[in-house]
Formats: structure tokens, C-alpha cells, sequence
């Protein structure tokens, strides 16, 4: 595929346009969303602004960050009716759906753990075409910490230690995100759980919800890309 004048093209004039949609006072009909951004996806993408998407830098940041992560979330809870509104601005929430009528909406809040072992495994990938799969660093460590991680060769994890380093960062996500704003929203925890089979995940839910259980939020949701996607949910 190329981005000749027949084939559209995924690119930053056509996501301000797909925002623009999202963000309107109406906003969009679930199905709408859903099969909209699954279509920009097809398209051609120059590799300049793919790049720009993996890393989460400029414009399609909030594309990264929430717009895909919410589309995914609605896809496991096999959601198609409703509406969704993006703010795509630095306020609570992140989204806004509803079944039937704007006043009775139900915020969604989204972040990622490990957030920036994400990012600099990722611009690995670009740089030299080949990356580790697994890097776990916390989001709080030193730069000086990711600098030493990425200068050394890649090194084998074992299960039990990405076990420890995303349980870690999800709990410090549900740490962070400890504030009575967010009473009654839903919260969507972005993780890497591609990186082993889903019953391994089994042994940290019990922590995790009880981590999870004094937060303000109605629901609160793990979820990953890797699998199709998929979640679980932890309050």
C-alpha cells in the first residue's frame, strides 16, 4: 500500500479531523467511533507520524494514550450502543460515555503503567529496527537508570520479575490516581501483559484489588492490547 492519490492517508490533517468529531458537543455513537478509528487505522500511515503515534509525541498523543486504549476497553466489555465525548484537554475525565441521555454520563480515566520503559523501548525500535521486549522500569526511577538499561545489551527477565515490576507500576498508577475528582468515573490502567499468558496474571489480582478497593473511582480495569485486547477488572 502507498499513499498514492487513490489510497487516503492516516495522517495529522486527517486525526484533527477525527478529533474535532470526538471532542464535539454531541460527541460520537459508539459504533461510530469504533469502526471510524479501526478505518483511519487501515490506512496508509506516513512513517515519519507512525513514529511520532509509538512514541506518543504531539498530536497523536492523546490518540495513544486514550482514544485507542478507551476503543479497546468498550471492545472487551462488548459495548456498541451509547456515545462517547473526548475532552483531549488536561481535564478529568479523559472520556465521557452514555447510553441514552448526557446527563446520566460515566466518566473514563485512563493511564499507563511503566510508561516510560514503554517509550524508550519503543524508540529503540526505531532507532536500530529491533528492541527488547521487556524493560520494567519504574516511571519514578533516575533518567540515569533508563540511560544504563539502554546501553547494555538486552537481558533475559524472568516471569516472576515482570510479575514484580507491573505489579509495581499498576499499584503506583492506582497511587497516583487517589483523588476525589475522580469519584464514580471508571479507570483504565494501560499495561504490558502480552509479556506472559494470561493465568499468570492471576497471582497479582488479589493485591491489586486490594490496593484498588479505597479508591474513589466505580470501576477500575487493567487491560492490554497484546491479547486482542483484553482486561481484567480489579474493582
Amino acid at each position: 500500500m502507498n499513499g498514492g492519490d487513490s489510497v487516503p492517508s492516516f495522517d495529522e490533517a486527517a486525526l484533527s479531523g477525527f478529533y474535532e468529531r470526538l471532542s464535539s458537543e454531541d460527541g460520537m455513537a459508539v459504533f461510530e467511533f469504533r469502526t471510524g478509528l479501526a478505518d483511519l487505522f487501515r490506512r496508509h500511515r506516513p512513517a515519519s507520524e507512525l513514529d511520532d503515534y509509538r512514541l506518543g509525541r504531539r498530536t497523536w498523543k492523546k490518540l495513544r494514550d486514550e482514544v485507542a486504549p478507551i476503543s479497546q476497553f468498550l471492545q472487551c466489555r462488548r459495548l456498541k450502543a451509547g456515545r462517547v465525548r473526548f475532552t483531549l484537554d488536561s481535564t478529568a475525565p479523559d472520556c465521557w460515555y452514555w447510553l441514552d441521555h448526557p446527563n446520566d454520563k460515566t466518566g473514563i480515566e485512563v493511564t499507563t503503567a511503566l510508561g516510560r520503559s514503554r517509550y524508550h523501548s519503543s524508540k529503540e525500535l526505531i532507532d536500530k529496527g529491533v528492541g527488547r521486549g521487556f524493560l520494567g522500569l519504574q516511571d519514578d526511577a533516575p533518567q540515569e537508570a533508563f540511560d544504563n538499561a539502554m546501553a547494555r545489551g538486552r537481558v533475559m527477565i524472568s516471569s516472576d520479575g515482570a510479575l514484580v515490576a507491573t505489579k509495581e507500576g499498576i499499584l503506583r498508577c492506582i497511587r497516583r490516581k487517589n483523588n476525589i475528582r475522580y469519584k464514580g468515573f471508571i479507570l483504565l490502567i494501560h499495561a504490558e501483559l502480552g509479556i506472559l499468558p494470561k493465568p499468570r496474571w492471576n497471582t497479582i489480582v488479589g493485591d491489586l484489588k486490594s490496593a484498588a478497593a479505597t479508591l474513589p473511582f466505580a470501576e477500575v480495569h487493567v487491560m492490554s492490547s497484546e491479547f486482542g485486547p483484553w482486561s481484567f477488572q480489579i474493582k
